[in-house]
């Protein structure tokens, strides 16, 4: 029971590390919020990891942990960037790319539980990575000029997410926790 129990402690952990992150990026902190993304993507990786050594795997814990990517680097990285680059923006144009990023990285993360990685690939970049790329681009702090970049690295990040392309997957996603007896 305990050792079923581990990488859902990761899970959760993550869950409530993009909460965090968007309750900084709420305060303007910007750089805090940033980081807590970084680590929740680190709970990420080794919940995922530990999950696959113990072979545990489950529909449940896919769509929990997907839930929790959802927040953490969809959400969270949304707002950082809205509160960095785009609340300059009409607020149409800012909500509107805020969506844009968190509805395709839904999307992505549907097909995910729908289509895993096959021969070490994934199809379309994961919102694990386009949402520390977003959180890592917002520390630049583009300025107010270039709100045009911004808006491109936030389309192309987006479409990213849900485009055929193949990309290389850092470790093998062969299980995904079990959930029976939990």
């Amino acid at each position: 029971m305990v050792k079923k129990s581990i990488p859902f402690v990761f899970v959760a952990a993550g869950l409530g590390i993009g909460m965090v992150s968007l309750l900084l990026a709420f305060h303007r902190d910007v750089a805090s919020a940033v980081l807590f993304v970084a680590i929740a993507a680190l709970l990420d990786l080794f919940g995922g990891y530990i999950a696959e050594k113990l072979e545990l795997s489950g529909e449940f814990a896919k769509e929990l942990r997907s839930l929790s990517e959802l927040i953490s680097f969809g959400a969270a990285p949304s707002i950082i960037i809205y509160v960095v680059a785009l609340r300059e923006l009409p607020l149409y144009g800012g909500t509107v790319l805020t969506g844009l990023f968190m509805v395709c990285g839904a999307l992505r993360l549907a097909r995910f539980n729908v289509k895993t990685c096959q021969n070490r690939c994934h199809i379309g970049l994961p919102i694990t990575g386009a949402g520390c790329l977003l959180s890592a681009f917002a520390l630049w702090n583009p300025p107010a000029h270039l709100v045009v970049v911004t808006v491109l690295v936030i389309i192309g990040l987006s479409f990213l997410m849900i485009s055929t392309i193949k990309i290389p997957a850092i470790r093998h996603n062969k299980a995904v926790y079990d959930t029976e007896n939990v």
